[in-house]
């Protein structure tokens, strides 16, 4: 995917933390025997998307645990990954499933989808793609891409594009951020027409993630592949999982069944301090997951606190969305006549006047090596924190950047 992309949407997206997997430090990992065939991959199969300015040996992120690969081939009509035939090829060496992605610049052209679809096409069969393998629409903004020409109209072209892939004898996916599936593309549209054709791309945090956390799942039907994360197991590559079996010979479930959820995950019990006492609603209310990214402690509907908190990082449950309490602070509601801000879970959203660094919790090491650009939109969580005497805002999970560079 682009850079573009990247910088935008691992910063829109860190509304959370992560599992216990998260970690923001390479580590050792041991050998891994992938098993998976070259042409199946079954539910909850872990994968990877790659572009030129990834390896064109695939080989490390098949040891690494990946059993499927989705390579770039092509952008508009005039380029092609110049390493798309080396990275199938050695995805399949390494008993991997490939796929393939076309970056999208139709904008909500129909005529010109069907010409990129084209493109598409000849750049697979050049590269060595198999038949009947999956060709995912990649659309998001970058390369003069105008995502915001009207949900109806794009979804119509993103529609023709997939036509024109089908009839090449190739499985059609449609690859977007959950922010723009929602707010730019008729959706619906699409996934009535392809069932299970969905490849959303939402993540818990910045930084790295090993494993997908399904509470952090984008919710949606028709999704068939979730991209989790943009630095898998310490690599800097996107981190796939395949939410349904996937294939390219037709034995199992492909974008032609029944509308598809993620696979159910329970989530944790809210864990508490040991003043906290878990009085769950009685009234029924559906609960949500989420993170406390800062401590927070517990107040009741008039905004008196009262007693318990939250320790960071702490998994909890809320029920129904934001609301006022009396005294007009935002908050979640957490139990009966208990709540906690919103802020410390929810974050704010904010934009960067400045370039700027991510520190950990010390305010001196860095988190991680990344450069955050002048006006990336980014959420941070509760109040000013205070370290070594400067002001900074909460990120992530020991992740902070300094005030003044909002």
């Amino acid at each position: 995917m682009t850079t573009t992309k990247k910088i935008i949407m691992k910063l829109a997206c860190a509304t959370a933390l992560g599992t216990a997997g998260v970690a923001l430090t390479q580590v050792n990992r041991p050998q891994i025997t992938v098993n998976a065939a070259t042409t199946s991959v079954a539910a909850r199969a872990l994968g990877v998307d790659v572009a030129s300015y990834q390896s064109a040996d695939l080989s490390s992120h098949a040891q690494a645990g990946s059993q499927f690969a989705i390579v770039k081939v092509s952008e508009g009509t005039t380029y092609r990954n110049p390493k798309a035939s080396s990275q199938i090829s050695t995805a399949i060496s390494n008993n991997m499933m490939p796929m393939a992605y076309h970056f999208a610049t139709f904008s909500s052209n129909s005529s010109a989808a069907v010409d990129e679809a084209n493109y598409a096409i000849k750049a697979a069969q050049t590269f060595g793609l198999p038949k009947d393998s999956y060709i995912a629409c990649d659309y998001e903004t970058g390369q003069g891409n105008n995502i915001y020409g009207g949900k109806t109209p794009t979804a119509n072209a993103i529609i023709a594009f997939m036509d024109q892939i089908k009839a090449a004898g190739y499985k059609p996916l449609l690859y977007a951020s959950s922010s723009v599936l929602r707010n730019n593309i008729d959706t619906n549209s699409v996934i009535v027409k392809y069932p299970n054709s969905l490849w959303v791309a939402s993540y818990a945090i910045s930084g790295r993630i090993d494993n997908p956390n399904f509470n952090y799942f984008p919710s949606m039907e028709g999704v068939s592949i979730w991209q989790f994360t943009d630095n898998w197991r310490g690599l800097n590559v996107d981190g796939n999982v395949a939410v349904l079996p996937l294939s390219i010979d037709g034995n199992t479930t492909s974008n032609d069944g029944a509308i598809s959820q993620a696979p159910s995950s329970t989530p944790s019990k809210p864990a508490t301090s040991s003043k906290q006492t878990n009085n769950e609603p009685t009234n029924n209310e559906p609960a949500t997951s989420g993170y406390v990214m800062k401590k927070s402690y517990v107040y009741n509907k008039k905004g008196e606190r009262i007693s318990g908190s939250y320790a960071s990082y702490t998994n909890i449950n809320y029920y129904g969305g934001a609301t006022k309490l009396d005294n007009g602070k935002t908050a979640l509601k957490v139990g009966e006549d208990r709540y906690i801000m919103a802020s410390n879970v929810l974050g704010n959203s904010r934009v960067l006047k400045h370039n700027a660094y991510v520190y950990k919790n010390n305010g001196y090491s860095r988190a991680n090596w990344r450069v955050l650009r002048k006006g990336t939109p980014i959420k941070t969580y509760g109040s000013r924190s205070h370290i070594n005497g400067k002001s900074y805002y909460c990120i992530g999970k020991n992740m902070y950047v300094k005030c003044g560079n909002f």
